[in-house]
């Protein structure tokens, strides 16, 4: 009867007096790219969290601690002291996220140990001191099956300290070797044990299992690492001959002594997934990097490495001159990923209780992808800029690597909303604040943050559009 009713006698005059459907034309716009540096999280120059301020802008920051700072009794670990002294709150506040490393041995220029006094005694002095050309220091013998559980502890309550910690950027794999760099030295004379992969791969384990929420970075390609999808460094970045041994090692493997005699694979797409991290080699030289004679090789050693970040070791406290800030700003331009919108189209009308349709024609002028799975938002803002509609979707930013990419989008109208004309934005959100968190390489920064994309006209439903909304089995007008 219902049917009958609207099919005999509404629709003849809904038809007439409103048509079934209104036109609309589609508009793309094309936001105007900017060319300077940008300040996002994750990436760009990492200095040492000890220090500062500086005089380079940075988000990150590089916290390398020892395992007799972190845990000086045993089963009692000094966070708070710690964080204090790394000034971790005070970084964040000002949106610096910190890189951790963990060290059981820092050669420096007098005789130490880097693990506390209780653990050496519970290995029973089991290492190696030295003193040759690297410092001196003390080489904990890492197969003593005492330090690898007591390593595993450590890791696990550092994992749940600091996990689900948004003040932690990522977690580079120390614990092993000289500094965390994954070597040990030898000579002609003598030689300090590193441990094998059936050792090394335990240690990698411990932070796997503690740091399931934290992207991982470790110094060499072991075969843990793919599995794993762990990033990697470069402790020697800038060297022509480190740089292109890391880059080797990665994009084609190597046979290493150092591991026990193995070939280590290649993963050549390894960061497609996870950062490539490292810092400048030789500190002392830092500023030869951005000159003009060295600057072209040293951007490509970083567009073929990949690198999201540099530090500790890095250009953040120097105080540059005009031709050295442009060198070093062409190496923050590529560092990391860069994200713009080449081309956003949309309906210029939207109708009240459907779908606006958006499709994003993304540009990553960088040389990696954001590796955090945070939100975009579509926003429209009436003409107080209070936002009358929003949607968040997840899942996209990660897959937007270098080149161009293109996303589909829609943001639902309220059946409620007002006739007229509302701006429509977007925003990559800071999932801690819900706040917009990225900056894009193009212009229309809204005060906010959000970056306008032009503006939708909202019309009301028609009274045909209502019908089929309220009956959609009873009346099909396609």
């Amino acid at each position: 009867m219902v049917a009958s009713l609207l099919l005999g006698i509404g629709l003849g005059v809904f038809a007439k007096d409103y048509p079934l459907s209104q036109e609309s034309t589609i508009l793309t716009i094309h936001p105007r790219e900017i060319n300077e540096p940008l300040s996002n999280p994750y990436i760009g120059m990492a200095p040492p969290a000890l220090n500062g301020p500086y005089q380079q802008p940075h988000r990150l920051v590089y916290m390398v601690v020892t395992w007799r700072e972190l845990e000086p009794e045993k089963g009692k670990y000094a966070f708070k002291a710690m964080e204090q002294k790394y000034k971790l709150n005070q970084w964040f506040e000002q949106g610096v996220r910190t890189i951790i490393r963990v060290v059981l041995d820092y050669s420096n220029d007098e005789m130490h140990k880097d693990i506390p006094d209780w653990l050496y005694e519970e290995i029973n002095h089991d290492g190696t001191w030295y003193d040759e050309e690297v410092g001196k220091g003390f080489s904990p013998n890492y197969d003593h099956a005492v330090l690898i559980d007591l390593h595993d502890k450590m890791i696990a309550a550092l994992g749940e300290r600091y996990n689900a910690d948004p003040r932690v950027a990522f977690v580079a794999l120390g614990s092993l070797g000289h500094w965390g760099e994954w070597h040990t030295y030898s000579n002609d004379s003598m030689s300090i044990p590193f441990p094998k992969l059936a050792t090394s791969d335990q240690y990698v384990e411990h932070y796997v299992q503690a740091f399931p929420d934290k992207k991982l970075l470790m110094r060499r390609p072991h075969p843990i690492a793919k599995e794993k999808g762990i990033g990697l460094y470069n402790d020697m970045f800038g060297s022509p001959r480190g740089t292109l041994d890391y880059v080797d090692w990665f994009e084609n493997g190597y046979y290493s002594n150092l591991a026990g005699g193995v070939d280590l694979p290649a993963m050549p797409d390894f960061w497609k997934h996870a950062p490539s991290g490292g810092e400048f080699a030789n500190a002392s030289i830092v500023r030869s990097y951005v000159q003009n004679d060295q600057v072209a090789s040293v951007l490509q050693m970083l567009e073929r490495s990949h690198v999201s970040w540099l530090g500790p070791s890095n250009h953040a406290d120097l105080e540059l001159n005009e031709a050295e800030q442009m060198n070093l700003n062409k190496l923050l331009i590529r560092m990391g990923y860069r994200l713009r919108i080449s081309a956003a189209s949309f309906l210029e009308t939207a109708v009240q209780s459907k779908e606006a349709n958006i499709t994003l024609h993304i540009m990553n002028e960088g040389v990696a992808p954001f590796y955090y799975d945070w939100p975009l938002e579509l926003t429209l803002l009436d003409e107080e800029a209070d936002v009358v509609a929003r949607q968040t979707t997840k899942g996209v930013v990660q897959q937007w690597l270098p080149g161009e990419s293109v996303v589909e989008l829609s943001l639902g109208i309220p059946l409620s909303l007002a006739e007229g004309s509302y701006q429509l934005h977007i925003a990559i959100l800071d999932p801690e604040s819900m706040k917009p968190g990225v900056q894009l390489a193009m212009e229309g920064r809204q005060e906010d943050g959000r970056y306008s994309l032009g503006t939708i006209r909202i019309r009301e439903m028609t009274r045909v559009e209502k019908v089929q909304a309220w009956f959609p089995r009873l009346i099909d007008l396609d």
